[in-house]
């Protein structure tokens, strides 16, 4: 059979796609009728093989070939090899053409040898090609500098191909491209648009592989009128839209906020593919309309064309820019209906969904089913209870990421010492600051800045100062979080001090600072000082105050006892609208200074802003006790009693040997059982009730009583440390304050009581004084009638 009959045979095979059994037995009859060494059939039987998959045949009709000298056979494998992603094997060939002496390198071998260095992103092996080229003299050779500028982008060193592409005698449109990419995947989208600009003034025409890169330049820089405007130049030439560079216009029009123009151009394309349809459900998950992105889905499967991970991930985007659960509950079943593959970044996606709707059950569901090799989900998962303010859990995934030996990272640090700060855990927080100085991260800004808050906020000031004084930047937030650590534990001075200092170094101060220094001015009193920085925020720095400034400076006024100058801010600013917060800060400071008239006024304010908040009658209720209004009292527990009004119990915590314990108003039980077994604080209580009731002390047979440790004092006690306890009297409408008088001998019963359920404590009570008539010192009896009647007894270590 002579060549050209088997050479019309092989073709066939290429036009019918004939079976790899066909191929076989084609290249047995080149070989029986001794035509292995035939160049024109050796390449059609490597292209053939390559259609097949059948790598090791083809290269095995290659090695058949005695000496091959004709370069054009290297190449035709060479560039099967590329094409099929086989990029070491493409190398190793172009060793051997290198080393032979049959045969050389020719300006389409470079080419393609160059596109496997980049598909490797092998920039060493590139560069000793880029050497071969230089000697073998076809550096000017247009497709090959061409590809030394693909080859080195693709390899990441975009200023080096940036270099290769100025150095250039001539350029092709492949390079253009390529340079253009080079600027946009470097975070420079305006040099891209700056050298598209260039190539169109030097008489290069765009393609459709410019094109995308373009767009998508105009969208990272918002540059809508650019965009549009090379869009509207395409339509009047009549430019034929692809996929790609239909999708990547919708991408501009939609990230650019342009939903109504990006729906029409979507609209108007034919063969919508995945990408188009990814492009246009981004556009409206970008903005937060997850219902649109849902019907856009819907029409998608319809018009049958399979979400991807690209798909699911924008349409959580959409869910949780809203928080909205219903919609991303349909999301996450239809990731398991059509099993489409739940990767990281879907997993995490969906974490971070759930935590931002509330849902925390179902955010710890999907962690459970997620692979937790990488730091990731663990990092969502740390930040995400930090974010709804369940801090302790924060806490418990911290350390079983520990556990489970899993290297943290910044993001882990950061999220876990928000914890610590939150929860005043010092101890806690010194033991991560131990692990990020063994991790080598004491260079980072997040990490170190997120230390110096923690110190700061668990009352550790001078740790503070250290960890400030060491920030590789002193940056706006360091600076603030400095002065606000100073401010908070009374040192204000040196708080004034810091923000000159801050000053001198010419950081400028925002908002923020401002308001952190008029607080520090407000509970130091000094009034005229937070004044000054009120007016120099204004008058110097051209900062508008907002509704937390004035909540300051109110703050400021109504301690030093200047009501009606905060009352007149009030009034004169009817763009506060009568602020809750503001109110509350009035009532706060009529409170202190008695003010009663004025405190009245404040509390309807408030009343008529929320008629069911209780804390409103309780502050009010409090300033008639204290003005001896105790009819007036009455009325308002008695309103509180109808309105069914309740206040929050509140809590508090306490670390102990690295552990944080909590406890509530009438907590009657401890989550660690050798904690309550050793402290056995409920049967101690018991104990004492029965003790004082059976004393008949002060007519006690006439009220029902309770006893009870406030929860601060629990924790306390668990803390080893007794610090406050309290002693109620239950509800006795019947009875005030005239008509009740503690004798000296009735208090000092309920301090011994006291003293004695303190005794099975580390701590001894030395010390308990009261005032209101029974004795000199700090701590304060209060009695409230009308409604209620209690003692408040404060026990010093």
């Amino acid at each position: 059979m002579d060549p050209q009959k088997l050479q019309t045979l092989l073709k066939s095979c290429i036009a019918s796609s004939k079976s790899l059994k066909h191929v076989k037995l084609l290249h047995q009859k080149t070989i029986t009728h001794g035509h292995h060494n035939n160049l024109s059939l050796s390449k059609t039987l490597i292209n053939l093989y390559f259609l097949n998959h059948s790598f090791k045949s083809a290269r095995q009709v290659f090695d058949a070939i005695q000496n091959p000298s004709d370069v054009t056979l290297w190449n035709a494998l060479l560039s099967s090899y590329t094409k099929n992603r086989l990029h070491r094997e493409a190398l190793d060939l172009f060793e051997s053409l290198r080393c032979s002496h049959h045969s050389s390198p020719d300006n389409f071998t470079y080419p393609t040898v160059l596109k496997a260095c980049g598909g490797l992103k092998d920039h060493l092996q590139g560069s000793k090609i880029h050497t071969h080229i230089v000697k073998s003299g076809f550096e000017s050779d247009i497709v090959v500098g061409s590809s030394l500028v693909g080859m080195y982008a693709k390899c990441g060193l975009s200023k080096v191909a940036i270099f290769m592409f100025d150095e250039m005698p001539e350029r092709d449109v492949a390079c253009w491209n390529t340079v253009i990419s080079c600027y946009y995947q470097d975070g420079k989208p305006r040099e891209a648009l700056e050298t598209f600009d260039a190539m169109r003034g030097l008489g290069f025409v765009p393609d459709s592989m410019t094109y995308p890169t373009v767009f998508s330049a105009c969208a990272r820089v918002r540059a809508l009128e650019k965009g549009r405007e090379i869009h509207e130049e395409l339509v009047k030439k009549g430019f034929e839209f692809d996929g790609f560079v239909s999708s990547s216009i919708v991408d501009m029009y939609g990230k650019c906020g342009c939903l109504e123009e990006a729906r029409a151009v979507f609209e108007r394309s034919t063969n919508k593919g995945v990408v188009s349809w990814n492009s246009i459900i981004g556009g409206y998950a970008l903005n937060g309309d997850s219902k649109s992105c849902l019907e856009l889905l819907l029409r998608m499967i319809e018009e049958r064309v399979r979400p991807n991970t690209t798909t699911v991930s924008s349409l959580l985007v959409a869910c949780s820019r809203k928080s909205n659960l219903r919609h991303g509950k349909l999301v996450h079943g239809l990731v398991l209906r059509m099993a489409i593959e739940l990767d990281l970044f879907i997993g995490c996606s969906l974490i971070d969904l759930y935590f931002k709707c509330g849902n925390v059950e179902y955010a710890k569901h999907v962690f459970k089913g997620m692979p937790k090799e990488s730091v990731t989900p663990w990092n969502v998962m740390v930040s995400g209870f930090v974010m709804v303010g369940r801090y302790f859990e924060a806490l418990e995934i911290y350390n079983a990421m520990g556990e489970a030996q899993v290297r943290p990272d910044m993001i882990t640090f950061t999220s876990a010492l928000s914890a610590c700060s939150q929860l005043a855990a010092l101890e806690k927080g010194r033991e991560i600051h131990q692990r990020v100085i063994e991790h080598r991260l004491e260079s980072s800004e997040i990490v170190m800045g997120a230390l110096l808050d923690m110190y700061a906020k668990c009352g550790a000031v001078d740790e503070a100062r250290l960890v400030f004084d060491d920030l590789p930047v002193s940056d706006l937030v360091s600076w603030t979080s400095m002065i606000a650590a100073y401010g908070s534990h009374s040192r204000s001075r040196e708080a004034l001090e810091i923000f000159h200092e801050m000053r001198r170094s010419e950081v400028k101060p925002d908002g923020v600072t401002f308001l952190t220094l008029i607080s520090v001015c407000s509970h130091a009193g000094l009034v005229d000082e937070g004044c000054h920085y009120f007016n120099l925020m204004k008058d110097e720095y051209m900062i508008e105050p907002r509704l937390e400034h004035y909540s300051c400076l109110i703050d400021l006024l109504g301690r030093a006892g200047r009501l009606d100058e905060a009352y007149n801010i009030l009034q004169n600013n009817p763009n506060l609208g009568f602020d809750a917060e503001l109110l509350w800060g009035m009532l706060s400071a009529c409170s202190l200074h008695r003010n009663l008239e004025l405190g009245e006024k404040v509390g309807e304010l408030l009343i008529e802003r929320d008629p069911d908040d209780p804390s409103v009658y309780i502050a009010l209720s409090n300033m008639y006790a204290s003005a001896g209004r105790w009819d007036d009292v009455g009325k308002l527990r008695v309103k509180i009693r109808k309105k069914g009004l309740k206040k929050k119990p509140g809590c508090s915590w306490v670390e102990v040997d690295k552990r944080i314990h909590q406890f509530f108003v009438e907590d009657k039980a401890h989550s660690d059982k050798e904690a309550s077994d050793r402290f056995n604080i409920n049967s101690q209580l018991e104990h004492l009730q029965a003790k004082y009731v059976g004393t008949g002390h002060a007519d006690l047979n006439r009220f029902e009583w309770a006893v009870n440790i406030h929860r601060d004092s629990y924790a306390s006690f668990v803390g080893h440390y007794p610090m406050l306890a309290y002693f109620a009297i239950a509800e006795n409408e019947s009875i005030g304050r005239e008509r009740y008088n503690f004798m000296q001998s009735d208090v000092r019963w309920v301090l011994d009581g006291i003293e004695d359920l303190a005794s099975g404590f580390e701590g001894v009570v030395e010390e308990v004084e009261v005032d209101e008539g029974f004795g000199e010192g700090e701590v304060v009896l209060v009695a409230m009638g009308g409604g209620f009647l209690v003692e408040e007894l404060h026990l010093f270590q």
